[in-house]
């Protein structure tokens, strides 16, 4: 915070629990109410005084891609702690800490090419925007995707100029901390990158503070809508990514192995604790059974193990309460009529582990349906038509994300343009650690506000200004 690292005045340490074992694995101190006004106050003094947001973006861009250099030397050491914290298996946190390099690396270079424009007005007139940080803005990132989450957050913010208060979730804030390192290393004036570990108290104050000039929020729709509601005091943006349902749509023409393939990578990827998950699929009645059969199989080569075993592929839920909810939740399908393909056994033995599990024959008002259980828990519901998949795939308060599988090309982009989705993959599946750092990332609906990624995450983090010229 400011450039350095405090200990909190009211010191409140959080213990952390590994998810691959259960037992304690660290002990971080959290902030408290004084560590948050201190947070703003230097992020305040940093934008309003400081030389941050007035520094040609090659500057900017100069400090954003020493970052990316830090995480790169570093790799490594971020992947383990991300595994380790976050029950992720190896490849995938290592994947994640790529992506964040990524991330970093394309804002270092954005910036000098998002600009504001001339409006030809006459011979008289001269009228053009411009395009200005801001200002301060609160990060508030989910558990599921620690480092990756904050990559998203912070790198488009530093681009534009602003100043950042980054509130990591409670229990996976390490590479936060880390992270903290590679800017102060990187050159990051002090009070530009402030990181805040704390509870939902902590994000309270920032979404109600009138000081704070914006805040993106990555998390469940429930909390989305509460930040939303104390964002509005000050009428400050606000930027939700919130939860999906995400829909799989599998025709009969498709390449079934393909589409299993893709089934087990965004139901059952990093344990099916994502927002992007396709944990319902949609499969043309005649092709139920050979996609079934597919899936049961491609599931049954996930592997569980240590999170530094490189066969590792399916790592644990983050906690044992969420691993008890997720465990109902299949109950509950289970008694209103689901059929059970595999899975849904709680193992015994340490960690919070949770097969991967496929339900079938889920119709629209079974709970597995329509409910977000944020686990390795995938869905599979019987259609007919065209007309059928698109109104069952709309069947959601949710819009975020959704995939479309078929030979028939036409047919796949006449599904892809009628899903009220801000996403859409066609016979294939980027992961959350792939996806394209050029294109824009966000949903419809009860799934959220606003977009990351991309030079649309740019258009969050800054202003425009009119100015008009008489040129008399």
């Amino acid at each position: 915070m400011d450039g350095r690292f405090v200990t909190p005045r009211e010191r409140q340490d959080q213990d952390l629990v590994d998810p691959w074992t259960g037992q304690a694995l660290a002990r971080v101190a959290m902030a408290g109410a004084a560590e948050v006004e201190d947070a703003i106050c230097a992020a305040r003094r940093a934008f309003d005084t400081g030389d941050w947001p007035h520094l040609p973006p090659v500057e900017r861009g100069a400090v954003l891609h020493a970052i990316a250099a830090g995480l790169k030397a570093r790799l490594a050491e971020f992947a383990t702690v991300e595994a380790v914290n976050g029950g992720k298996p190896m490849s995938g946190a290592t994947r994640e800490v790529e992506g964040a390099i990524r991330v970093f690396t394309y804002y270092a270079g954005a910036m000098d090419k998002f600009f504001g424009d001339t409006i030809p007005l006459g011979r008289d007139l001269l009228d053009f925007t411009l395009r200005e940080p801001l200002g301060v803005v609160a990060q508030i990132v989910p558990w599921n995707f620690p480092l990756l989450g904050a990559a998203w957050k912070l790198a488009p913010a530093l681009a534009a100029g602003c100043t950042c208060i980054l509130k990591p979730a409670p229990l996976t804030p390490l590479t936060a901390l880390l992270l903290a390192e590679a800017c102060q290393a990187a050159g990051a004036p002090a009070g530009v990158v402030n990181i805040l570990p704390g509870d939902g108290e902590v994000g309270r104050r920032l979404a109600e503070d009138p000081r704070i000039d914006g805040i993106s929020f990555t998390g469940s729709t429930a909390v989305g809508a509460q930040v939303m509601r104390m964002a509005a005091g000050s009428i400050k943006r606000v930027a939700l990514e919130l939860g999906g349902k995400n829909a799989s749509v599998v025709f009969a023409d498709a390449d079934m192995a393909k589409a299993a393939a893709g089934a087990v990578a965004s139901g059952f990827g990093n344990a099916g604790q994502s927002c992007s998950a396709r944990s319902r699929l949609l499969v043309q009645r005649a092709a139920v059974p050979a996609f079934e059969a597919a899936f049961r199989d491609a599931a049954a080569g996930l592997r569980t193990g240590g999170p530094l075993d490189p066969s590792t592929s399916l790592g644990p839920l983050i906690s044992a309460a969420h691993r008890a909810e997720v465990d109902r939740n299949v109950h509950l399908a289970l008694d209103a009529g689901a059929t059970l393909v595999c899975g849904g056994r709680m193992p015994e033995g340490e960690g919070f582990f949770y097969p991967p599990t496929i339900l079938s024959q889920v119709g629209a008002d079974n709970p597995a349906f329509a409910r977000e259980i944020f686990g390795p828990v995938c869905s599979v519901t019987p259609f007919e038509t065209e007309a059928e998949a698109v109104a069952l795939a709309n069947d959601s308060e949710y819009g975020l994300n959704g995939s479309v599988w078929s030979r028939d090309i036409g047919q796949a982009l006449r599904v892809a343009r009628a899903m009220r989705t801000g996403m859409v993959a066609v016979n294939g599946l980027p992961s959350a650690s792939k996806t394209s750092v050029f294109a824009p990332f966000g949903g419809y609906k009860r799934s959220g506000i606003g977009r990351e990624l991309g030079l649309n995450a740019l258009e969050f983090y800054s202003e425009i200004k009119n100015v008009i010229v008489d040129l008399t």
